[in-house]
C-alpha cells in the first residue's frame, strides 16, 4: 500500500508468517470459499500491513475447469459492497494485457450493483492496446459471490472478455481514497503481484482429456496415425457446455454498414499478411482453426461473417424478407470493404452446403448456387489474389447431442454409438464444386472431411473432442484441434505460398 503522505511500513513478516499466509490462501475455507480445484491457480499475496479496507491480501486468477476463468480477490480487512465506489476512487480491479501488446487491453472491476444479490457486479473496460485509451465499458452478465466480508469471487468465460487462446499478463489493483491517510487525488494504491505482472495462459480447454496425446483431430491424422485408449470414453466439452458456448472471440473493428469485422491472429504491426474469413455461421466456426494457422504464419485475420448469409450472388432463402434483403446488401458491401482495405490479399470462404436459395421456375437450385458463388467471387477486388474455399463440414441430427449424453451415462464410446452414415451426414457442397471447376489459380479448395468421417461414417466425437455444439456448428474445442492440419493443407495448395 502506498500513499503520497506516508511511507509503507517496513517488512515485519517472518518466514513462518509468510508460510501461514500461503497456507491460508491455499485452504479453500479460508481463501474465500475457493473450490479444491482452485488450488491449481498460483496465489499471489502481500506481506505488508493493511491501512485501508481494500488493501490486498491475496489474488488468484486463471483457468481451472474446462474453459472458465476464476478470479478470487481477498483483502486484509472486511468491507461492504458499498465500499466500492469508483467515482470516489475506491476500486478493486484486474488489469489485463495481451502477450504482444504494449499497453493494457482491458480492466476488470467490481462495481456496486443494486440488482445483484451480493450488491456487486462485474464491469469490463475495453482499452486500446496501442495507446491505452478507453474504448468502451460493458457490464458483464455474471454473478459475483462474497464467501466472506473480505473476499469476492467470480467465474466467467474468456469469451465475455473476448480473450482468445493465448498468453496474457495481469495485475490486481486496489485503490482507496479518504480524507485521512489516503487523500485525493491519488489516494492509496496496492498492487499484486507487488512488481511486474503475472502470466496467464488461456486455452480452448484445460480439461484433462484435452491435454492427452491424440486429442481431437490428431486421432484421424492419416500421415501420423495416433490412437490413445484413454480417450475412448472422453467427451470434451460436454454437450451441455457446448450448447451455450460462443464462437472463438475476436477483437471488434469499426463497422461499415452491415459489414461488422473483427480481427484475430497476430497484431497488424507484426503481421506478414492480412487474410479475411468470409461467409455465414459455418465460416465463423472455422475461426478457431484459422487462429492457429494465423499465429503460425504470422497472419492478421479479419472475420466478416453473417449468420445465414453466404458470400454469394444467389438470393438466400431467408425469412423474414428484411433479413433476405440485408443478406443481399451485405454481399454488395463486403467487396466494397475489401476494396477499401487492399492489404487483404487472401480470403477464406465457407458456406453451409444445405442452405436454400431462391430459384426461378425451371432452374436447378444446385446450378443457381454454383453460379451465385462464382459470380460473388469474381466481384471481389483485384487486391484479393487468392480465394480459398474450405469445404463445408458434415452435419449431425437433432438427436445427436442427446445420443452423446446417453453414451456418456452408459460409459460407451459416444463417437461410435452416435455416428451417422457418411452419405447422410456429408452432402455435396456447391461452393467446393464451384472452386474445383474454376479455371483459375485464384480459386483453391481445402477439404478437411477426413478428420470428421471415415469412408463409411461421420463421428460426433473425434479423439475425445465433441465435434458439434448443435446440429451443424463445430465446437471451438474440436475446431482448434483442426488448426495444425488446416495449416498443412494450406501449405500444400498448388500455386499458394505462405
Amino acid at each position: 500500500m502506498t500513499s503520497l503522505l506516508r511511507t509503507p511500513h517496513p517488512l515485519r513478516w517472518s518466514l513462518s508468517a509468510l508460510a501461514v499466509i500461503a497456507l491460508l490462501l491455499a485452504a479453500p475455507s479460508l481463501s474465500g470459499g475457493a473450490p479444491a480445484s482452485s488450488s491449481g491457480l498460483q496465489p499471489y499475496y502481500d506481506g505488508t500491513d493493511a491501512k485501508t479496507p481494500l488493501d490486498l491480501f491475496g489474488v488468484r486468477f486463471g483457468q481451472i475447469a474446462s474453459t472458465d476463468l476464476t478470479l478470487i480477490i481477498r483483502t486484509r480487512e472486511p468491507w461492504e459492497a458499498s465500499t466500492i465506489n469508483p467515482r470516489f476512487g475506491r476500486s478493486l480491479c484486474v488489469i489485463l494485457r495481451g502477450d504482444e501488446q504494449q499497453h493494457a487491453s482491458g480492466r476488470l472491476c467490481a462495481f456496486p450493483s443494486k440488482s445483484a444479490k451480493t450488491g456487486l457486479g462485474l464491469r469490463y473496460t475495453v482499452l486500446d492496446p496501442a495507446t491505452g485509451a478507453q474504448r468502451g465499458i460493458r457490464d458483464l452478465s455474471t454473478t459475483v459471490s462474497r464467501p466472506n466480508k473480505q473476499t469476492f469471487r467470480v467465474t466467467l468465460t474468456p469469451a465475455l472478455l473476448r480473450l482468445k487462446p493465448d498468453t496474457y499478463h495481469w495485475r490486481a489493483r486496489s485503490q482507496y481514497r479518504d480524507d485521512g491517510a489516503c487523500p485525493p487525488p491519488n489516494g492509496c494504491e496496492d498492487l499484486l503481484p507487488d512488481s511486474g505482472e503475472a502470466a496467464m495462459q488461456v486455452s480452448v480447454s484445460v480439461a484433462p482429456a484435452a491435454r492427452q496425446r491424440c486429442f481431437g483431430a490428431a486421432s484421424r491424422d492419416v500421415r501420423h496415425p495416433c490412437r490413445n485408449p484413454r480417450l475412448a470414453l472422453a467427451v470434451e466439452p460436454t454437450p451441455d457446455h457446448a450448447e451455450v458456448a460462443p464462437n472463438l472471440p475476436c477483437t471488434p473493428l469499426k463497422a461499415t454498414g452491415l459489414v461488422i469485422p473483427c480481427e484475430f491472429g497476430v497484431p497488424e504491426a507484426k503481421a506478414t499478411r492480412t487474410v479475411a474469413l468470409l461467409g455465414d455461421s459455418h465460416a465463423a466456426h472455422w475461426r478457431a482453426a484459422l487462429e492457429y494457422v494465423a499465429k503460425d504464419l504470422k497472419w492478421r485475420g479479419v472475420s466478416i461473417t453473417r449468420s445465414g448469409c453466404p458470400l454469394s450472388h444467389a438470393t438466400a432463402r431467408l425469412e423474414p424478407e428484411s433479413r433476405q434483403a440485408q443478406c443481399t446488401r451485405w454481399n454488395v458491401e463486403v467487396p466494397n470493404w475489401l476494396a477499401a482495405h487492399p492489404t487483404v490479399s487472401t480470403v477464406f470462404v465457407v458456406a453451409h452446403y444445405d442452405a436454400g436459395v431462391v430459384a426461378a421456375p425451371g432452374q436447378q437450385e444446385w446450378l443457381v448456387k454454383l453460379d451465385g458463388y462464382a459470380s460473388a467471387w469474381k466481384a471481389l477486388p483485384k487486391s484479393v489474389k487468392r480465394v480459398i474455399v474450405i469445404r463445408d463440414t458434415p452435419k449431425s441430427t437433432i438427436d445427436t447431442l442427446n445420443c452423446v449424453r446417453a453414451a456418456i451415462d452408459k460409459r460407451k464410446s459416444a463417437g461410435d454409438a452416435c455416428a451417422l452414415p457418411r452419405a447422410e451426414a456429408l452432402g455435396p457442397d456447391p461452393a467446393a464444386a464451384a472452386a474445383s471447376r474454376a479455371a483459375s489459380q485464384r480459386y483453391l479448395m481445402v477439404d478437411m472431411s477426413s478428420f470428421f468421417c471415415s469412408s463409411a461414417r461421420c463421428f460426433p466425437v473425434v479423439g475425445g473432442a465433441l465435434v458439434y455444439k448443435d446440429i451443424s456448428h463445430l465446437t471451438d474445442v474440436f475446431s482448434s484441434t483442426l488448426g495444425p492440419y488446416l495449416l498443412r493443407k494450406i501449405r500444400a495448395l498448388n500455386g499458394y505460398r505462405t
